[in-house]
């Protein structure tokens, strides 16, 4: 019997570096196949057959291993009956499995196998997810049912794609990329869906009813709900797994891939104001200013330069409402961005990128674009005013400060630019050396105080909140 027996097996090591460049190889390529790719379980969200034997013997084997109770011959008594059943992992497997199964598995690393089952469990629960999400009520918001804290099960899962992205992040997108193209191109026979519509549309003209169009447009908006489903999940995976992104160099396809992703959600686009699914679209719009922000921690030359080309092409357009809304849109895109403390070479090209900003906010005219951009100042600076201390006295940081401040303050004494640029002032004297902050403080404190009886209630609560945290 002990003829029989494979030597013993050991438990999957996910942090290896061996089976890293394997999963990076394997994933990559088995990602456009359909008999063997993580991802290719995703078109029906189901695994294949040998997957979930092999899944059965981790349990199995993991219990042989573990259990002190078997004796020696139970263990080989035990080994045996999974072996008999054919039941085994994927590494070491049995010629005559291979053969079976059409490719062979003798190269699987376990790492791979890890990957693969992971990949494997995400595309079911995502699709499980889906459905749900699609039995609800139109006006409940996605995140109430897929945000984080929601399913632990599904929360666990990405925190454990977290991990092994720090060993095969670039094999992992890939195979999240195709799962995303393939739910987002997912129709049943377009061609005759396509012939159908125009079936009932030439009956409509002829019977005068228009009851078919409203049931279109219901499927249409049922259709938009479940990309935006699908988007939202697409988004916290990226979130989870682009943190490890500064361990893989590289990679320029994969970042260009998702910049382009974010910016096709950064733009304005008319009639959204109108659509059933519109607080939804902008849920998704701030997710992807999320993967942004994330993205930039360790890509940010490459965000940086993306979003000031996109940002110059916008600038050069004829100025209209549309335009103006999606400079709007793309601001707000980068509002996750955050200031790297250290090393002192990545401070300084954050502030070089802001002092870029500030001196379009000292350019423009449009009132919007200038309460947006003051967001967005207020939104990078607050939490570098929760952690600055000798990054005061850096060149770049001081001329950021000096460059805004006066002209910041004097637009905020207008009542049009009140709400809006009070909280910037605040900010810009947080970030400042001393000295600044002392010759310009009492002045800032007087108009603290004397909106503290301003008529508008709004007003006097921002004075209040930004006196607290000068």
């Amino acid at each position: 019997m002990s003829d029989q027996l494979e030597p013993p097996i050991q438990e999957p090591d996910v942090l290896s570096n061996d089976s890293d460049a394997d999963c990076s190889q394997s994933v990559c390529s088995d990602t456009h196949s359909d008999n063997t790719s993580a991802s290719g379980l995703t078109e029906k969200s189901t695994i294949s057959e040998s997957t979930i034997h092999a899944l059965s013997a981790v349990g199995e084997l993991e219990n042989v291993n573990h259990s002190s109770s078997f004796s020696g011959t139970e263990t080989k008594t035990c080994y045996t009956s999974i072996i008999n059943r054919n039941i085994i992992l994927p590494w070491g497997a049995q010629k005559e499995r291979s053969s079976q199964s059409g490719h062979s598995t003798d190269d699987i690393r376990p790492g791979e196998f890890v990957m693969r089952s992971l990949f494997a469990d995400f595309t079911i629960l995502a699709e499980k997810k889906i459905e749900s999400v699609m039995t609800e009520p139109q006006e409940k918001p996605l995140s109430k049912s897929l945000q984080r804290g929601e399913d632990a099960q599904f929360d666990q899962l990405l925190s454990a794609f977290g991990s092994v992205a720090e060993h095969c992040l670039p094999s992992l997108l890939r195979a999240l990329f195709s799962w995303y193209e393939r739910q987002m191109s997912e129709v049943s026979n377009p061609e005759q869906k396509k012939s159908d519509i125009k079936q009932k549309s030439i009956i409509n003209i002829v019977a005068g009813n228009t009851t078919e169009t409203v049931e279109r447009s219901e499927a249409d908006i049922q259709k938009e709900k479940r990309d935006l489903a699908v988007e939202f999940i697409f988004c916290l995976v990226l979130i989870e797994v682009l943190k490890q992104m500064g361990l893989h160099p590289g990679h320029e396809d994969l970042v260009q891939y998702i910049e382009n992703l974010a910016l096709k959600h950064f733009k304005h686009h008319e009639g959204i104001q109108n659509s059933p699914n519109s607080a939804n679209i902008h849920m998704i719009s701030d997710l992807y200013a999320e993967v942004i922000g994330v993205l930039a921690q360790s890509r940010f030359m490459s965000v940086r330069t993306r979003f000031m080309a996109e940002l110059k092409d916008m600038r050069s357009r004829e100025s209209s409402p549309n335009t103006t809304q999606s400079i709007i849109s793309l601001l707000m895109g980068m509002k996750f961005f955050r200031v790297k403390m250290v090393p002192i070479e990545e401070f300084e090209a954050s502030f070089q990128f802001m002092q870029e900003c500030a001196q379009y906010f000292l350019e423009v005219k449009d009132k919007d674009i200038k309460h947006a951009l003051a967001g967005l100042f207020v939104e990078i600076l607050v939490p570098v005013a929760a952690a600055v201390k000798n990054e005061v006295n850096v060149p770049c940081l001081k001329n950021f400060v000096e460059m805004l401040y006066s002209q910041t303050l004097d637009a905020s004494t207008k009542n049009k630019h009140r709400l809006a640029l009070f909280p910037l002032v605040t900010c810009l004297l947080c970030v400042s050396q001393k000295q600044f902050f002392l010759q310009n403080w009492h002045y800032f404190l007087a108009m603290c105080l004397s909106h503290l009886k301003n008529r508008d209630p709004k007003m006097s609560r921002v004075a209040l909140g930004y006196l607290q945290r000068s």
